[in-house]
């Protein structure tokens, strides 16, 4: 527990990491509320209210892509600070495992990124039933299954980027994965000649558990399955991730 402490106080330290994923999470929702709620109080004829289920399908799709940005910085940080500070070498002399090093590195991250992703949540349930005026309110299923969504997305993307992070720089990890979410996989996913091998892809696993999705391009798969391929992606990352930081040099 010391050793996870010690990382999440290490990526705490970081203001300016703090700052930006913050404002990808918390202030990314935070501000696009004020903006409808400004607009709808300005001219409310023309323009909603900031409530109801289908803004929380917005508020949703905000988090999970400016959050998935948010979980790649953090967890590409978490996975390089060691190394790039030159404390490595003096964490492996101490006698602590390498495995327990790197296993450290993602249970900080995701300490310290889920925490924002759930206040961005909270603020977009909140708003969902606060101003949801005349429009219909999100149900309890609704909102169940757009917080797996995000979270599935975005907790594996911490993963990853710890993982991926054990073998080349942050940037390297931030580009690549960035890429990989945003157009690589989507690209992927719209060749249908791929069938079923579609549902590999981590990206389409996390889109089954969004009641808002309407891709025709996201195969259609169970949720067991959509379970087993994210948890696939993940336990590869860390195997990865860990077999590397065990054989490279201090």
């Amino acid at each position: 527990m010391r050793l996870v402490a010690a990382e999440i106080l290490k990526l705490r330290k970081r203001r300016g990491l703090m700052i930006w994923t913050s404002l990808l999470t918390v202030g990314s929702v935070l501000i696009a509320e004020i903006i409808i709620i400004a607009l709808h109080a300005a001219n409310p004829d023309h323009h909603g209210s900031a409530g109801g289920r289908t803004n929380l399908e917005n508020y949703t799709f905000l988090l999970a892509g400016l959050g998935n940005v948010a979980a790649i910085l953090i967890g590409s940080t978490a996975g390089t600070q060691d190394v790039s500070n030159g404390v490595f070498r003096d964490l492996v002399v101490t006698g602590r495992k390498r495995a327990t090093l790197f296993r450290v590195r993602i249970a900080g991250a995701l300490l310290v990124f889920l925490p924002m992703l759930a206040v961005g949540f909270a603020l977009a349930i909140g708003c969902a039933y606060a101003f949801a005026g005349s429009r219909p309110t999100p149900s309890a299923s609704y909102v169940l299954h757009s917080i797996v969504y995000a979270v599935s997305i975005t907790a594996v993307d911490v993963i990853l980027a710890v993982g991926l992070a054990a073998f080349t720089s942050s940037r390297v990890v931030v580009g690549v994965l960035i890429a990989w979410n945003a157009i690589v996989a989507h690209l992927l996913l719209a060749f249908s000649v791929l069938g079923g091998a579609r549902k590999l892809i981590d990206v389409a696993a996390a889109e089954h558990f969004s009641p808002a999705i309407n891709d025709n391009n996201v195969p259609a798969m169970s949720g067991t399955t959509a379970v087993i391929v994210l948890l696939a992606w993940a336990a590869v990352a860390i195997a990865a991730g860990r077999w590397w930081t065990e054989r490279r040099d201090a």
